[in-house]
């Protein structure tokens, strides 16, 4: 047996030329450009940001934004294998990511879509892609889905991007009710658009809404929303610096909330007792003092297609899910369910 590593199916820098994907269980062979992008820096420290930002401190949702990411670009290779601009804008559209993904993008300054213009446009993105003969500005059109296409569009239609995050998180919390590659087999490109049968897309929406109902639940809206707190905190101690978000990893983040006096006692609470978090819906005029108040607005609601038209169109079943997620949008407030022990140490 070769016990050099390079035999091993799951790596994601596909060193012998091939990124297989454990998820969908695609395999694909990479283009001299692709490996270079795998093995740069601002695509490598994706590996070292959660998906779902500080959910992971309470649930299963472990994954990192490079493991999603590889998943997206495995459905565009396999939807459009010979539209490199296309591969290229699946492996780079989550590049500039903050840490903890989303949950810090509330805070002043902390913009992915515009971090991610900035490391598209710098070395040693635009290097390898300007090498390759791909443009850098293409890729970004691309990225906004200009134009639509199965990796990303603005009309509210499923497409790649969402496509493996529902399913990757619905992996994560044991929902998902048939294996990702048999889900894969269903779908099929129509034009620009990911398209299906009517079982299926009413199978995704189950999906979808669920995400909602996770989106803001206590294990994440609540954990995401304490931490982006402590990272205000850490800002405002001169702890931090906005700009320096957009090159640091989950873990330099988090070292410094712990060595940050204003910030260590709460943070080491929610690294270890995540489960006191309570996060309850406002009415109107409700108050709870000294919570965190958060308005949720947008939920990520983009459906899939059958026969060419949307889902909740044909399906009573899933208009009805997505009006009850819809309802999900409103003011929530979160808090700790009791003051901190005295001693909260670790």
């Amino acid at each position: 047996m070769n016990l050099d590593g390079e035999d091993y199916p799951a790596r994601i820098d596909g060193p012998a030329g091939v990124l297989w994907e454990p998820l969908w269980r695609l395999r694909t062979e990479l283009r001299p450009f692709e490996r270079a992008l795998l093995a740069c820096a601002p695509v490598r420290r994706l590996h070292f940001v959660h998906h779902g930002g500080g959910a992971y401190l309470g649930t299963q949702h472990t994954h990192s934004r490079l493991q999603h990411t590889l998943g997206v670009f495995a459905l565009i290779a396999y939807f459009c294998p010979e539209d490199d601009l296309l591969r290229a804008a699946a492996l780079l559209h989550d590049v500039g990511h903050a840490p903890f993904s989303h949950a810090l993008e509330r805070l002043d300054g902390v913009d992915h879509h515009r971090w991610t213009v900035d490391r598209i446009l710098s070395a040693p993105i635009a290097d390898i892609l300007t090498q390759h003969k791909l443009a850098p500005r293409a890729a970004l059109a691309c990225i906004r889905g200009e134009p639509a296409s199965p990796l990303r569009n603005d009309d509210g239609v499923l497409h790649a991007d969402h496509l493996d995050s529902w399913v990757r998180s619905a992996r994560a919390g044991g929902i998902l009710p048939l294996p990702a590659p048999e889900l894969l087999a269903r779908l099929r490109l129509s034009g620009s658009r990911l398209d299906t049968d009517v079982e299926t897309a009413e199978l995704l929406v189950d999906l979808i809404v669920a995400e909602a109902r996770f989106h803001c639940s206590a294990a994440n809206l609540g954990i995401n929303t304490i931490l982006r707190y402590l990272v205000q905190q850490a800002l405002d101690a001169d702890g931090l610096a906005t700009d320096a978000l957009a090159t640091m990893t989950d873990d330099e983040v988090e070292r410094i909330l712990f060595a940050t006096p204003a910030t260590a006692k709460e943070a080491t609470r929610l690294w270890y007792q995540p489960g006191a978090i309570v996060v309850r819906r406002l009415g109107d005029g409700d108050t709870r003092p000294h919570a965190h108040v958060v308005q949720v607005d947008h939920l990520y609601l983009a459906m899939p297609l059958t026969d060419g038209r949307v889902v909740t169109q044909v399906s009573p079943r899933a208009a009805a899910l997505v009006a009850a997620a819809r309802q999900l949008r409103g003011t929530y407030a979160v808090y700790w369910a009791s003051a901190p022990p005295a001693d909260s140490g670790r």
